[in-house]
């Protein structure tokens, strides 16, 4: 599978690094309108066309799939001038910053016949599924409340039109908010509409927010997310007879049991680490011939865009 990445910032540095762990993934083309990571790029991949134009990748005939790692608001562009060249399309997360983006670039997709899939590394780490075994087979009893958080502190850094300080696409939900309810949608498909949002803004973007909800069968889902202070990233789930604690549950490379048998420390098997898993499942999908992946599904992303929607939605001065 041959990709072409289009801007190459610190995510499609780790994509370029990542690519390493999946036999199937060359990376051919690079397309940065920046200078210095031109040159960042053409000293990391050797064998890579690097271009100053975006177009230049889109069209390439050496380029099959094209990733998609810029700001937010160019996705949806991006993505469907990628389809119109007949490319397929591994877009960062958030895929599109609205529901109606997104099911427009399914259409799209749909129609030129190509693969499209949100680049989140969730859905293929083992962790989620364990989790969820570990509750059907009652190891903490019955669920009742669960904690999640992505909370980090940016400690003031900026770079001149940076698009995490943009009112019409950064913050803190933007950013890290499908980590969070893509785990917890995953593991509490019940989950309830009523929303008790709370969010602090500053320039007009959330550096802070909270969403506590319940789901249908009674589990009360506390969610927090963070761009300015600093908390343990891990979900802890409460059972009527003990906890599950999963540091960085997003990328999760280990489970903690405790229960009446003491403290038990799971580490899932891992194939791929970070966006490896991601970019195996695009090699596996298109050679298959398939148009979206079974294990991260089209309409899974469109439910967590929906759901940050409603988040959103409850913003102050939004």
């Amino acid at each position: 599978m041959r990709f072409g990445i289009l801007g190459y910032g610190g995510i499609a540095q780790r994509f370029v690094g990542d690519s390493a762990q999946v036999r199937e993934a060359e990376i051919t083309v690079i397309a940065s309108r920046t200078e210095a990571k031109q040159k960042a790029a053409a000293s990391a991949v050797k064998t890579a066309q690097i271009v100053d134009q975006y177009d230049a990748c889109l069209s390439s005939p050496n380029v099959d799939c094209v990733y998609i790692a810029l700001p937010h608001l160019m996705h949806k562009e991006m993505a469907m001038a990628a389809l119109a060249q007949h490319k397929h399309v591994l877009v960062e997360k958030p895929g599109t910053l609205t529901t109606a983006d997104w099911d427009q670039l399914c259409e799209e997709a749909k129609r030129q016949d190509c693969f499209l899939m949100e680049a989140l590394k969730t859905p293929f780490y083992p962790s989620s599924e364990i989790v969820k075994n570990l509750i059907e087979d009652g190891a903490i009893g019955q669920v009742y409340e669960a904690d999640v958080n992505y909370c980090y502190d940016l400690k003031d850094q900026t770079k001149p039109g940076w698009y995490i300080h943009d009112a019409k696409q950064g913050g803190a939900l933007y950013d890290i908010g499908s980590y969070l309810y893509y785990f917890v949608l995953d593991l509490f498909p019940d989950c309830c509409e009523e929303l008790q949002v709370q969010a602090e803004l500053r320039n007009q973007i959330d550096v802070h927010f909270t969403c506590e909800l319940n789901t249908r069968s009674g589990v009360r889902i506390l969610t927090e997310g963070a761009i300015d202070r600093e908390r343990p990233r891990e979900a802890l789930i409460r059972g009527t007879k003990g906890t599950l604690r999963i540091p960085y549950y997003y990328r999760a490379e280990e489970i903690i049991l405790e229960n009446a048998q003491g403290i038990q420390t799971i580490r899932p098997t891992l194939h791929y680490t970070d966006l490896g898993g991601e970019i195996a499942e695009v090699c596996r999908c298109v050679g298959n011939g398939w148009l979206q992946s079974p294990l991260y599904p089209q309409a899974k992303t469109r439910e967590v865009l929906a759901f940050m929607e409603a988040i959103r939605s409850r913003f102050p001065q939004i």
